[in-house]
């Protein structure tokens, strides 16, 4: 079985469906699909630089014991120990599960639980620390602290809203703490805080705008190679890509439909490419008006085109097609000024799972049922089925 990088993931959801979490994790503007996987995937990148800073927490805990000799560090160092074991064990498991499944997705939610309340634990040992007054012991927790929110900026930036609530989580108990601490000198702490975390959201913005700005460049060049030209539809590598990302599952139903339009040569050869370029630009808005949102429609190439519907049943399927048939061919289109020409179409369709248990082979039915369609006389529509298969040239040139 091939071994998946999983440190280098591209690709991770949020499970928690509640707005006030899902809000924590949106990106300051609007990015597609892939874009928001991708930036939800960053949070999960650098394991290394989470266990030492563990590692560092653990030092200083230790530190405060042994100089103290207060129980209460026990507890601080019992606490690092089991979010560090923690990080480990989760860690371990996405990288099991990466790498047995190739479509694995990884969720977010124990990383970034994981991360606020090892935030918090810093926050808590830091006032901790300051409010007991030992200067050796204070020196230290605001080295840690400064230490640490430098990788939770770098780290987090891709969800700007949580990285500022992980700043806040270590900083503003490290701030109770000087007050506590009854040091005068120390509130000096208080008005140097707000520009320190004014300065901190600046960097994770900074990042985060370059971070959209390269997702939204990588977004113009994916639809650009992934739609076609001339219609603005899918283009073969579009709906390729778009079938290689649906999973077959028995429990829902898709059907593919392959559709072929009749008597376009004609009109290509007597009025020219440009003529024919008008009408495949009308046929592609009048199949796209016959579809609904979440239907996929692609032109494979020339005047073939093929669409995408889930999740109805196999005899809505057959009056489908028989709408897109007649929304091309019911109406002329108009090539040019007071030009028009008449196409109709030839469609064949398969549905998953009754014709087919992959969408490789769910799109060879599909194919094989328009061969059959236009060996009918073109104009209609045809399901894969015994008779078609039978009859299918395509078949029996494979024999």
């Amino acid at each position: 079985m091939e071994r998946r990088r999983v440190d280098l993931i591209d690709r991770a959801r949020l499970g928690c469906r509640a707005s006030p979490v899902r809000w924590l994790f949106s990106p300051t503007s609007e990015v597609d699909d892939v874009g928001r996987d991708f930036l939800l995937a960053q949070l999960l990148t650098t394991p290394l630089a989470a266990l030492m800073g563990s590692f560092c927490a653990l030092t200083v805990a230790i530190v405060a014991w042994w100089r103290s000799e207060e129980p209460v560090y026990w507890l601080f160092i019992g606490l690092e120990v089991t979010l560090a074991l923690g990080r480990v064990i989760e860690w371990q498991s996405r990288s099991r599960s990466a790498r047995s499944h190739k479509a694995y997705v990884p969720a977010i939610d124990r990383s970034v639980l994981l991360s606020a309340l090892w935030c918090a634990l810093q926050g808590l040992l830091a006032f901790t620390i300051i409010s007991s007054g030992d200067l050796v012991l204070s020196v230290l927790s605001a080295t840690l602290i400064m230490a640490v929110i430098g990788p939770i900026c770098a780290r987090n930036y891709a969800a700007p809203r949580f990285a500022f609530l992980l700043v806040l989580l270590c900083d503003l108990p490290f701030v109770a703490g000087t007050i506590m601490s009854r040091e005068p000198w120390l509130l000096v702490v208080l008005p140097i805080t707000p520009p320190f975390l004014l300065g901190a959201m600046q960097i994770i913005m900074t990042f985060h705008r370059a971070m959209l700005q390269t997702l939204a460049a990588q977004a113009h060049a994916r639809h650009l190679a992934e739609h076609d030209w001339l219609t603005g539809i899918l283009n073969r590598q579009g709906m390729d890509q778009a079938l290689s990302r649906i999973v077959p599952d028995a429990d829902r139903q898709m059907a593919l439909i392959s559709i072929d339009l009749d008597g376009f040569k004609e009109v290509n050869d007597r009025f020219g490419h440009g003529a024919g370029d008008v009408l495949l630009t009308q046929v592609a808005h009048r199949l796209r008006d016959e579809l609904r949102n979440q239907d996929l429609l692609a032109r494979m190439g020339g005047d073939e085109f093929m669409a995408v519907v889930r999740g109805l049943a196999p005899d809505q399927i057959g009056p489908l097609a028989d709408r897109l048939i007649a929304a091309v061919s019911r109406h002329s289109c108009e090539i040019e000024q007071g030009v028009t020409a008449r196409v109709g179409a030839s469609i064949g369709f398969a549905c998953l799972p009754e014709d087919a248990s992959t969408t490789v082979e769910l799109r060879l039915r599909a194919d094989e049922a328009l061969y059959a369609a236009k060996g009918a006389g073109k104009g209609v529509g045809r399901r894969f089925g015994k008779h078609v298969a039978a009859a299918s040239p395509l078949r029996r040139s494979a024999l």
